[in-house]
């Protein structure tokens, strides 16, 4: 692989007491809009009178100072105040909106996650940046497959990115060889209160079960 464009940088090794937000890294939530399986755009379902996206946007202020949001939909977010940017690229699925905010972006990795993911924690993603050594992407790996929406990704990704939307490619895992991959598998950061962090909001059930735990 071609690896005159990676970035590498040195980053402060952080533990789940750190508190202060990260330079270096930018964080964009994802808020793809209209949910077929909800009926409804997920990223403003209120639960217990607060909007989904503000569940995964206090976590991850309490981590990152640079944040953006990825939305087709949205022009703003009622108490969130950072920017909200549009696709870049028409493509379906969630490459379009990585590839996005990395394009955004000027530092040299973006950590990627999902609005309806209401259980994200700073120890999972304090762990993840930890176990960064320069590789293009940080995934996580569970027993249900790869987790790219909670992952870390480097500005070097965009040229294949756009090569696999152009192409119709739209798996994240389908540019795994010709990058650098780190694959981390199950950890304690991993979970909040017994709860996967990767737990996203995909139907009635799933809502019904958040509402009975918050």
């Amino acid at each position: 692989m071609n690896m005159d464009n990676l970035q590498i940088c040195s980053f402060t090794q952080r533990t789940k007491n750190d508190t202060f937000p990260i330079m270096n890294i930018t964080c964009a939530i994802l808020a793809g809009g209209y949910s077929t399986r909800m009926g409804q755009d997920k990223s403003t379902l209120e639960i217990n009178g607060k909007a989904l996206i503000h569940y995964v946007f206090d976590k991850a202020k309490n981590v990152f100072q640079d944040i953006v949001i990825v939305s087709n939909d949205h022009s703003a977010f009622k108490g969130i105040h950072v920017p909200v940017i549009k696709d870049i690229v028409p493509a379906r699925g969630s490459m379009a909106g990585i590839v996005s905010a990395l394009m955004y972006s000027h530092d040299p990795y973006v950590f990627v996650c999902a609005c309806d993911m209401p259980f994200i924690h700073e120890n999972a993603i304090h762990y993840m940046m930890n176990e960064m050594n320069g590789e293009d992407i940080i995934i996580p790996k569970t027993e249900k497959g790869y987790e790219p929406l909670h992952a870390l990704y480097s500005r070097s990704c965009i040229s294949y990115m756009l090569t696999s939307i152009e192409r119709d490619r739209l798996k994240i895992a389908g540019i795994f060889p010709v990058l650098t991959v780190k694959v981390l598998n199950d950890h304690a950061s991993f979970y909040n209160n017994g709860r996967s962090v990767f737990t996203n909001i995909n139907t009635a059930a799933d809502l019904e079960m958040m509402r009975k735990q918050r």
